[in-house]
């Protein structure tokens, strides 16, 4: 019977522990961004679901800043507003040569390819001025 009991202990222990857990790893996710700003170097894609930037570079650059000369941005699933109003905005409205803010995750992924590419799970969102 005491076995019973501290096996029931344990379980009920551990429970609490797996909440706590879940709880600080959706805090974490909720990770605040860092503002880039880029060139349209062509038309957005809406069939390629892309957009490619040349010259992104962090707005208020730090010594760690990561830049690109050339990057594409994988725009599926990322919102894409207009900066004054932040009506939705799809990517084959944004034109080439308009200056974008692009919203990233603090360290984002991206890929080795030339150019390289950034997914959309590191894109928060994608500002552009009004035309």
């Amino acid at each position: 019977m005491a076995l019973v009991l501290s096996l029931v202990g344990c379980g009920t222990s551990k429970k609490e522990d797996t909440a706590d857990s879940a709880h600080s790893l959706s805090d974490s996710s909720q990770e605040k961004g860092v503002a880039y700003e880029g060139m349209v170097k062509e038309d957005g894609s809406a069939a390629e679901q892309q957009l490619i930037l040349q010259n992104l570079k962090q707005v208020e650059e730090d010594a760690d800043a990561i830049s690109f000369d050339e990057v594409v941005l994988l725009t599926k699933d990322v919102p894409i507003l207009t900066a004054e109003t932040h009506e939705k905005l799809s990517v084959d409205e944004i034109k080439a040569g308009t200056t974008v803010t692009v919203m990233l995750v603090t360290e984002p992924i991206t890929t080795r390819s030339l150019p390289p590419q950034i997914p959309g799970k590191s894109i928060i969102q994608i500002l552009v001025p009004k035309q």
